[in-house]
């Protein structure tokens, strides 16, 4: 039986991966929970799933002692905050982290997951984007396999698995283009960003969707998972959602995988890896009739600039994906809080990392300062005063 820990178990992809597990209990055991500020659905799923710890890590110290006495079972141990969390991985014999913890909050865990030993299956794309190449190398050093959980790298990690002898040219990850999508730019609400016409996902994350961000990321992404370099790594708008990878390899073959827009899907692979799913691990299935086509569009800058700023962040390594991870994480959140537009998420980006200068290869003491101080940055830009917890004050 898989010994599984879920940092972030009350997200989308917490929740999504936990319906996975309640199918096969005799093949997942789940040893560990974490949650952040959703404390009645986590007490929920510690009662069905009786994990040996569970950890809060927006519990402020004064409400610390009335969580503890109103108590999450008996036989699970309730730690708080990132030691709590830290404590949690080295459970002994844990043979999975899940880590879908939303943004730059992911980076220390994803590297306590490697410290354990336990395999990663990764969800949370900042962690690799801040400190891709430290990562990856701890991970090889520590014989630890990162699985991404992302429904396109996940697509690409399974065809690259299935044909490891055969030399890549380029892979592609696909997009849905998102809410504004062939839509005529002007104001966007915040009902309209949130909008997406495919999936159902946290704020933040779709708000990078309506941005292209998130693709952005994910290039950067994709780049430390599979080793390629920028110009083998490629995006197409596909509106229906059914290709989520496709791998182009040298021998002129175009390998692609399908498969209806469901997370669960991807989750369950990463869960059962090496082993493939058993076929009944997800019930949902793709028709291709009942899409009737499929069509690819090729991204111009001037539809989605965030995709040349990705490449360009390459290209210039250091910092600047550290600093690209954290500013765009504050302007999402200003603009979520109401104090920024739509339109002013990816300028204040650009505004941020105007004021860099080239670094080499950053230790992660280094990443940690340079995030700090892009945080600090960005929210001086925007006028937002910060308190001792670090969050916005308004």
């Amino acid at each position: 039986m898989k010994r599984i820990v879920i940092l972030g178990s009350t997200g989308s992809i917490g929740c999504n991966t936990l319906a996975v597990i309640r199918r096969f209990p005799d093949r997942f055991k789940v040893v560990g929970l974490s949650g952040h500020s959703r404390v009645g659905l986590l007490r929920k799923q510690t009662a069905e799933f009786k994990p040996e710890v569970v950890t809060l890590t927006g519990a402020v110290v004064s409400d610390r002692a009335a969580l503890a006495k109103k108590g999450f079972g008996e036989r699970t141990k309730l730690l708080f905050g990132t030691n709590g969390l830290r404590r949690m991985l080295f459970c002994p014999e844990v043979d999975l982290v899940v880590l879908a913890i939303p943004g730059t909050d992911s980076l220390m865990p994803a590297f306590w997951a490697v410290e354990s030993g336990a395999n990663l299956a990764l969800a949370s794309k900042e962690a690799l984007v801040m400190a891709g190449s430290l990562l990856t190398d701890k991970a090889k050093k520590s014989g630890v396999q990162i699985i991404p959980l992302d429904s396109e790298h996940n697509a690409i990690f399974q065809i690259v698995s299935a044909f490891p002898k055969r030399s890549i040219k380029k892979i592609y990850l696909t997009a849905s283009g998102g809410p504004f999508w062939q839509k005529k730019k002007g104001k966007m609400s915040l009902e309209d960003v949130l909008a997406h016409p495919v999936w159902k996902m946290g704020r933040k994350i779709t708000v990078d969707s309506a941005t292209m961000v998130n693709k952005a990321l994910e290039i950067i992404e994709a780049h430390y998972l599979f080793g390629l370099p920028p110009k083998k790594i490629g995006v197409l708008i596909h509106p229906q959602v059914a290709v989520h990878g496709m791998v182009e390899f040298d021998d002129g073959f175009t390998i692609a995988n399908l498969s209806a827009p469901d997370m669960r899907l991807s989750i369950a692979s990463g869960l059962f890896w090496p082993e493939k799913p058993p076929a009944n691990s997800v019930s949902t299935s793709l028709c291709l009739e009942d899409l009737g086509k499929l069509t690819f569009h090729r991204p111009t800058h001037r539809q989605f600039p965030a995709l040349t700023l990705a490449y360009r962040i390459l290209e210039k390594g250091g910092s600047y994906p550290v600093r690209f991870s954290v500013a765009n994480e504050e302007a999402v959140n200003a603009f979520l809080n109401g104090l920024i537009e739509f339109e002013e998420i990816l300028p204040l980006v650009k505004k941020v990392m105007a004021k860099e200068t080239p670094s080499s290869r950053l230790t992660l003491a280094e990443v940690l300062k340079i995030s700090e101080e892009t945080r600090q940055l960005t929210r001086f830009l925007l006028g937002i005063p910060v308190n001792a917890s670090g969050s916005f004050s308004q």
